[in-house]
């Protein structure tokens, strides 16, 4: 379990009102002149007395109780970092001819599959899945574990595999129906492609649409020229750009093979942090505890002052 800590710990400081209280408390009352206290020496103070001086401190400590409860003291249950409840993750691969391209010391695809074997490898009780897709989608896997067949999968990936062409609209919507089931903490789409939406299927504006209904990130990752001339002419970034924005998740240009494996590392990291945060969303509340124990010892002193320890009228 998480130690106890507060959502406002800044409130504590209503603790502080305690204070003037207790002072208050110690004030003796301005004693009433009489000719003579000998008729009294002998008297003890009977248990009226005695205890409507112990009333302050209810009100005091009923005071230190709602400055707790307005804090907001809570526990986060660490339980929720239980293996293999982390991240469903299904990566959308473009196949079309144009990633035959040179990228690097070899062609976009093959350096592309080597990093997304590398990523897959590097995977701790995450489960990834996998869709392939050029002018239609092939889903090849859906999210597991078992990373020696993925990574043979990718191995053996190649283009032409489909109908030739590029579609981002249903290579997206393969991979939304794998997760739309999915109960892990977190679930995303890791899209890749190096061209133009130009398939007569699925618009990518209403697959972005639908992962944002059903809550899943999409990361896209475009495989760029160097030359700004040709990067704006083989590839859509602004439609990249709005579905990952659309979904909550961020397009990432890379230009070069280590462009991109920084690009998935990049990735890695973003979600690892996000499901840490969210592993201490499971609190447990103790707010109204402390509230409604401060309120009962505020009924307490109203209700023994006016009645079993009511000061008589002089």
């Amino acid at each position: 379990m998480n130690g106890l800590d507060f959502a406002a710990p800044a409130a504590l400081a209503l603790v502080l009102l305690a204070i003037p209280l207790a002072v208050a408390a110690r004030r003796r009352p301005v004693p009433l002149p009489v000719s003579t206290l000998a008729p009294l020496a002998g008297a003890r103070p009977g248990w009226r007395l005695r205890f409507s001086r112990a009333l302050p401190a209810l009100r005091i400590l009923a005071v230190v109780l709602l400055a707790i409860a307005v804090a907001g003291p809570r526990r986060g249950d660490a339980r929720t970092l239980v293996p293999g409840e982390g991240i469903d993750i299904v990566i959308s691969l473009d196949l079309s001819s144009s990633m035959l391209a040179r990228f690097g010391d070899s062609n976009r695809l093959t350096v592309t599959k080597d990093v997304v074997r590398e990523f897959i490898r590097s995977r701790e009780n995450d489960r990834v899945g996998l869709v392939v897709f050029q002018q239609d989608a092939l889903p090849l896997s859906p999210p597991s574990t078992d990373y020696a067949a993925l990574d043979r999968m990718v191995a053996d990936l190649d283009s032409g595999l489909l109908p030739d062409g590029t579609g981002i609209g249903v290579g997206l919507a393969a991979a939304l129906s794998m997760l739309q089931e999915s109960t892990a903490a977190s679930r995303i789409v890791i899209l890749l492609t190096d061209g133009e939406h130009n398939a007569p299927s699925i618009r990518p504006e209403d697959a972005a649409a639908l992962a944002a209904a059903l809550k899943i990130r999409v990361y896209t990752i475009g495989i760029v020229s160097e030359s700004p001339g040709e990067r704006a002419r083989e590839i859509d970034e602004d439609l990249l750009r709005e579905i990952a924005a659309q979904t909550g998740g961020r397009y990432f240009a890379a230009s070069d093979p280590g462009q991109l494996a920084d690009v998935y590392d990049e990735i890695s990291s973003l979600e690892r942090s996000r499901i840490t945060r969210e592993a201490f969303d499971d609190y447990d509340y103790f707010a109204p505890w402390f509230a409604g124990a401060g309120a009962a010892l505020l009924a307490l002193e109203l209700l023994l002052a006016g009645t079993l320890l009511r000061r008589l009228p002089a």
